[in-house]
């Protein structure tokens, strides 16, 4: 092979080189456009780009080592897709994230509002109840003055009753019994009210009107003690029963 050939192989091979890094150049050029988004990684393209030049400067000072080189620069072209798309998923997981990050922004202001709102309606509660509290403590002290002065007119009215009570006793017999006795479960004060109530009646008229709560049997035995004990009259004779 003459060196004219040569030369012209040369040439060409060297033309075909230049393309080839023309080509590159833009590829190069086209994804650091694409990625400009992010500063390390636009870092770590540039220094990719300048490691190709340096590869390309490299060529053509090595023709036999062509075919490597744009094997090279295809496993590089690959390299660059797969960034590309790691790239790309990481930003759409950046972005669903942001997504997630406002909705439980927008979750946590509602839920800030309905707070603030219950806080405000437990400020006002709060308040209604003190005043109520404050009412309610002047009332009961009011309560309390009138309920002293009560019991002190009640304690000089019972007093009075007392006496009064005692006079009745010393001086009557059936008052005296039912004071004393009224609050037994006796005969005797079922009797003596139905004698006052009917004033005077007989054994059978008594039995009608205490029917149901005294038997007969012990109204008849209660009548006699009764008589002696000098509570009522009760004359057998002619069934003729009174109070004294």
């Amino acid at each position: 092979m003459d060196t004219d050939t040569l030369r012209e192989k040369f040439i060409r091979s060297e033309e075909s080189l230049n393309r080839l890094g023309d080509e590159t150049k833009q590829l190069v050029f086209t994804r650091v456009q694409d990625l400009r988004g992010s500063r390390d990684y636009l870092e770590t393209l540039i220094k990719e780009k300048q490691a190709v030049d340096t590869q390309i400067t490299e060529q053509e000072a090595k023709i036999s080592s062509l075919q490597d080189e744009i094997n090279n620069q295809a496993n590089l072209k690959e390299d660059l897709v797969r960034k590309h798309a790691n790239k790309a998923g990481e930003l759409q997981a950046k972005k669903n994230r942001l997504e997630e990050i406002q909705t439980e922004k927008n979750q946590m202001i509602e839920t800030l509002k309905t707070t603030n709102d219950e806080i405000c309606n437990l400020k006002s509660e709060i308040s209604q109840k003190r005043e109520k509290i404050a009412t309610l403590m002047k009332t009961n002290q009011e309560l309390e003055l009138k309920l002293k002065t009560d019991i002190k007119v009640k304690e000089a009215e019972n007093a009075e009753l007392r006496k009064e009570l005692e006079t009745l006793k010393a001086d009557n017999a059936i008052i005296s019994f039912l004071l004393e006795e009224s609050a037994e479960d006796i005969p005797e004060v079922d009797i003596l009210a139905a004698t006052m109530k009917l004033g005077q009646t007989s054994k059978d008229e008594l039995k009608k009107a205490l029917e149901g709560h005294i038997s007969p049997v012990i109204i008849t035995r209660t009548l006699g003690r009764m008589a002696e004990k000098g509570l009522l009259n009760y004359d057998e004779s002619n069934d003729i029963i009174s109070i004294r």
